[in-house]
This record gives structure tokens, sequence and C-alpha cells, in this order.
């Protein structure tokens, strides 16, 4: 019976997660089409599994009922049954708490609101690139500003990929990165600067005043998910203003300016600055997150 309710309940998890779109804020939807597919496994696999408990079920009732129609010494049935009982209530304890443990995701995933990633978890987890000393450890650290797709692939592949990418924006002078092509267009950037020095970018995301910046500047982010919230990080690039500016952290923008370079002390290195030559406040959208939709 435990088991019948198990799977039923992570039957609905799914469900649930799919029906009301929160699923997004788990994997990269390109592979939603696994998690959906396990509603139907999973109802599957609670019908199988009801069908046996019911046949369990009626088999204990008739060996329940062969052993009362038995004649058994009662003293001896008395201490066996004893010592027996004692047995089977350690071992249903350790089962109950076993699937308490396997209850608690089902229950939690449902019953718990799903929490959106801001700028509160950038702090938690650190807002740093690797440095030189450090930077061949690729599973040590996590994904900040640049996505790079390198560290999921060899790097002859990652070479050919970016240059593949590439295509779509070093001939233009004017590029706006959508949800669609965020993660795409930000890698191409970050991995080509120069090349779209002085070109005028647009693009949106939620305001973070991370360390060691300038009265005029702030980082614009996007939280990005690859292939499963495992591997989501913060994703964007700083943004630098004419003027002194406060903007209080999770604001929502979208803004245009120009690349430039800028030599960034916490980091240790130049990375991309877009200096802003107009800007607006934009309603934090449906689905805050972007997600790497192509990988040729």
């Amino acid at each position: 019976m435990y088991r019948v309710v198990i799977l039923l309940l992570f039957t609905n998890l799914f469900f649930m997660l799919h029906s009301t779109g929160n699923i997004s804020k788990y994997i990269n939807q390109k592979y939603s089409f696994l998690s959906y597919s396990m509603i139907y496994v999973l109802f599957f696999l609670t019908i199988v599994e009801g069908i046996r408990w019911y046949i369990a079920s009626k088999k204990d009732e008739t060996d329940h009922q062969h052993n009362c129609d038995c004649h058994h010494d009662h003293q001896h049935h008395h201490e066996h049954g004893e010592g027996k009982e004692k047995k089977f209530t350690k071992k249903k304890f350790k089962k109950i708490l076993g699937y308490t443990f396997v209850l608690i995701p089902a229950i939690s995933g449902v019953v718990l609101p799903v929490a959106t990633l801001d700028s509160q978890l950038v702090d938690a987890k650190g807002f740093s690139f690797p440095t030189l000393e450090d930077g061949n450890d690729k599973y040590g650290t996590h994904q900040v500003l640049n996505p790079d797709m390198s560290k999921f692939m060899n790097q002859g592949d990652f070479q050919d990929l970016v240059h593949k990418e590439s295509k779509s924006y070093v001939g233009k002078n004017n590029i706006t990165l959508s949800d669609k092509d965020f993660l795409v267009g930000l890698e191409v950037i970050y991995n080509f600067p120069g090349t779209f020095a002085g070109k005028t970018i647009t693009l949106k995301g939620f305001s973070y005043n991370g360390p060691g910046l300038q009265p005029n500047q702030l980082f614009l982010l996007r939280f990005g998910i690859i292939h499963c919230v495992a591997d989501s990080g913060a994703f964007g690039m700083m943004i630098q203003f004419p003027n002194n500016i406060h903007i209080p952290n999770d604001q929502w923008y979208q803004v245009t300016g120009t690349m430039d370079t800028v030599f960034y002390q916490p980091m240790k290195m130049k990375i991309p600055v877009l200096k802003v030559t107009s800007y607006k406040i934009i309603p934090k959208p449906n689905d805050p997150y972007v997600y790497r939709n192509s990988l040729n």
C-alpha cells in the first residue's frame, strides 16, 4: 500500500510541475518531454503496484483464514507469536521510516512554493570568475556572467560551436539579446569582446550591485539554465551609466548601450561593459529564466 501511495504522489508531483509551468524552474525546456513522459510511466507503475497489492492482500486474507482453522498448541503459539510480533514491529518501523524519507520530496514539491532565483542567491554563491591559479578546476566553481559551454564539451568542439554561433552576430551593428538567444549571444560576446567594441547592444535583466563597482556601474543579470538547475548561473554583463546612479538589487531593466571592455579588479581580468545610452524599467517576465536552446 505504501508503494502505491508513493508512486501516486510522485505522479501528481510531475503533473503539477507541468500544469503550473514550474518545471521550467528546474530543467531546460528542451528536456521537458523526458519529465512529461514520467507522468505516464509513474501512473502505469502505480496501476501495476496497485494490482500487486490487491492480489497480495487477498492472499493474506486466505492464509489468515486457513491459520485460524488449524489447531495449535496454545502455549507454543503464544510464545512463537510474541517473538514474531516483536521482529515484525521492528521491520515495519524501518520500512515506515524509509518510506517517510521518500515521501518528503513528493509532498514538499507540491505544497511548498517554488522560489525564483534572485540577487540573494548570487550573494550566497559568491560572485567571481575562477582565477588563473584555480582555472583548471572545472568542477569547483559555478558560472557567473559568461555562460561557458567549454565546461560541458571538449575544447575543439567548443571552439567550433562558438565560431559557428558568432556568424549570427559579428556582421550586425545593432544586436538585441532576446530571451531565446540570451545565453548564446553572451557567450559569443565574451569570447570575442574586441569584435563587438563600439557596437550597440540591447538586453534586459535584473540589477545586481556586485563588489568593487564604481558608483555609476552595476551588473544586469539573468539566471540561465543550461541543462538543469544544478548548472544554472547568473549570466549577464556590467553596465555603466554616464552619471552616478543608485538602483536597488532585483529591479528589472531593459538597457541599450555601446560595447566596450573594462578591467574588473575583483575578477582580475577584463570583461565586457555596456556603456548605457538609454534604459527603462520593465516588469519582471513571466519566466525570468533563460535557457541554452542550441548546442550546434
